[in-house]
């Protein structure tokens, strides 16, 4: 594994947060996804090829549409980057095992997808669950050798979503977590192995008050998106030895 590995992973990242932030505005708009061409938001121009490289076209247009000058949000080039750091991270942690890594890629994307759409409208959808699933699915077949240890995980996790849900609810009458985040941990439960669910809700939990914390000091009110606490608890737990591939073919 040689650093043109990492920047090929880096490249494709880019591209996969592309792809991401083109599906978190258009998704819970409910806009096409893949039939309609990239256009700006503001004046509604087709975006030509030169618009749409990732980081580069942004950064040398300064942020501002070629055709009307309106105001390009940061979003897109902050989950462009963010994404290709993720891609390097998992090809890091695979050692270089570009199946298994491949396969990771994709639910990079599928959940930077989803962490941006819950924090953006508050809501986890359907839809990204259900592309995530066949890709976890196969990673944990490739990790175990059948696809059992998985969707034992999926069901446990979804109970366990279920329990939190119903049970904060029965002791405060508020529930503590979204239909989202119960369906989210079927999916985490597809890739984590067992031992993994001591550390995955520490880390969710951590992370959730952070998230919280920042989210009140906006000034955006006490409830706030848990989808992205339990997404990154779920990539940081993939990152770690023993979980990958690379670290078990060894």
């Amino acid at each position: 594994m040689g650093i043109e590995d990492f920047l090929l992973a880096a490249l494709l990242g880019l591209i996969g947060g592309s792809f991401a932030s083109a599906v978190s505005y258009r998704l819970p708009r409910g806009l096409p996804i893949g039939a309609a061409r990239s256009a700006c938001t503001s004046c509604g121009a087709p975006l030509g090829p030169l618009d749409l490289v990732p980081v580069l076209s942004w950064t040398l247009r300064r942020g501002r549409c070629g055709h009307c000058g309106a105001s390009v949000s940061w979003r897109y080039p902050l989950i462009e980057v963010a994404t290709a750091a993720a891609f390097v991270l998992v090809l890091w942690a695979e050692e270089g095992h570009w199946l298994p890594a491949a396969l990771l890629m994709v639910i990079a994307v599928i959940l930077m997808t989803a962490a941006v759409i819950d924090l953006e409208f508050g809501i986890l959808p359907d839809k990204l669950h259900i592309a995530a699933a066949p890709f976890a699915l196969a990673y944990r077949w490739l990790l175990d050798g059948t696809p059992w240890p998985a969707l034992i995980g999926a069901a446990a996790g979804y109970a366990a979503g279920l329990a939190l849900l119903y049970g904060f609810k029965l002791v405060t009458g508020r529930e503590g977590l979204g239909r989202g985040d119960v369906k989210f941990l079927a999916v985490a439960g597809l890739l984590l192995q067992p031992e993994q669910w001591v550390a995955f809700p520490l880390i969710a939990g951590v992370a959730g008050v952070v998230t919280g914390l920042l989210w009140r000091a906006s000034g955006r009110g006490v409830e706030f998106p848990f989808g992205p606490a339990l997404i990154g608890a779920l990539f940081v737990c993939l990152l770690l030895p023993g979980n990958t591939l690379g670290a078990l073919g060894n």
